[in-house]
Parts: C-alpha cells; structure tokens; sequence
C-alpha cells in the first residue's frame, strides 16, 4: 500500500491563546498576529502539494487553514472530531491557574470536571485520521487542529499515553506523520523553525 501523509499544523495565535487562558471547545478568533503566522506558515508549506485540506470546525482553525489554502484551489473541510479537548470548567481560565490544582499532572493527561477523558479524545480524533486514511491513500493531506488534541494524537502515535510527549509545541507548529497502511510513523515533531 502507498503511504498516506499528514502534516498537522496547530492553528495559529488565538485570542484566547494570546491571554493565556484555555479555551478548550470555546471559539476564540485569531489576533492580529495570528493571521500574520498563519501567512506565515503557508508561505513555509508552500513548496508542498496536499490532495485535501482539513480541519476543525472552531474558527482558530478554519481561518488558519483558510489562510493556507488560499491559492491552492482546494477548499477545506472541516469536522468536528478534530475539536480541541473539552475542558468542561478549565475552559476560560487561567493556564498558570491549572498548576495549582490537586489533579493536575504534568506529564499526563487530565480529564477536568465536566470534561472530556483520554479515551473520548482518542476515539473521536483518531477516528477521524484513519477515516481520511482509507479514503485518501498514497495522498498527502493537511490537517490544521489544535495543541491538545494534536499532542493527544502525537503520544498515541508513540505509544506512550496517558503519558504525553510536552515537547513544546508553538502555534503553527508543524508535525509531519506517514500512515503505511499499518500504523502511524512520525517523522517529524512539533518543527517551528519557520514561527514568528
């Protein structure tokens, strides 16, 4: 079988982002600054070809990959089951105000009250990457989600979870990942030479 590739690109700059607070589900708008990464960030992907375009329906996302897409003429799909984390009540606070929480763990994953758990993430987003696998082989696609679900994904592609790998991962990061019809191998992680 040819191999499937993704690049997964997180969205760029976010309102939410740029005051430091989760956002979880919430639909937090690019800043200004944002859309000058996601310009940048296109003009670093320019030299490749994509056969599909995707990402999540939130705003960060779409106008992100958008952005990427313009000129291509390819438009973007979005699904919802690439959606970032629910956070259930971390959304709309503070990121420093997580470390001080009794069941915050630094290297693994947590499932806040009223929140989504590992197994929910994992399900719902991995669903849909071998989805677009099946239906796309041998093609190259990009997908443009978000820091916690990407890193979600990533650590299952490792083998690693509940444990997650906390490389640090900048917004437009790049990650690239080849499906052999098999498994998921990635060969690069979290790149973000090209981030203003």
């Amino acid at each position: 079988m040819t191999d499937t590739t993704f690049y997964f690109v997180r969205h760029a700059e976010s309102e939410a982002n740029a005051a430091r607070v989760f956002a979880g589900q919430s639909d937090s708008p690019l800043t200004e600054r944002g859309r000058e990464q996601a310009r940048t960030v296109a003009r670093a992907l320019a030299p490749l070809r994509f056969d599909r375009i995707v990402s999540s329906d939130l705003s960060r996302t779409r106008d992100t990959a958008a952005i990427i897409a313009a000129g291509r003429g390819i438009a973007v799909e979005t699904f919802a089951g690439l959606r970032e984390v629910d956070l259930g009540q971390m959304a709309g606070r503070g990121w420093d105000e997580a470390r001080g929480l009794p069941n915050y763990d630094a290297d693994g994953f947590v499932q806040w009250p009223g929140g989504e758990s590992l197994e929910q993430v994992v399900s719902r987003a991995l669903g849909v990457i071998d989805r677009l696998a099946r239906e796309s082989p041998g093609q190259a696609i990009l997908v443009v989600g978000h820091g916690g679900a990407t890193r979600i994904l990533v650590s299952h592609f490792f083998g690693v979870l509940p444990k997650l790998i906390r490389l640090t991962a900048q917004n437009t990061n790049i990650t690239k990942v080849i499906h052999d019809g098999a498994g998921y191998r990635v060969e690069s992680l979290f790149d973000d030479q090209h981030v203003i």
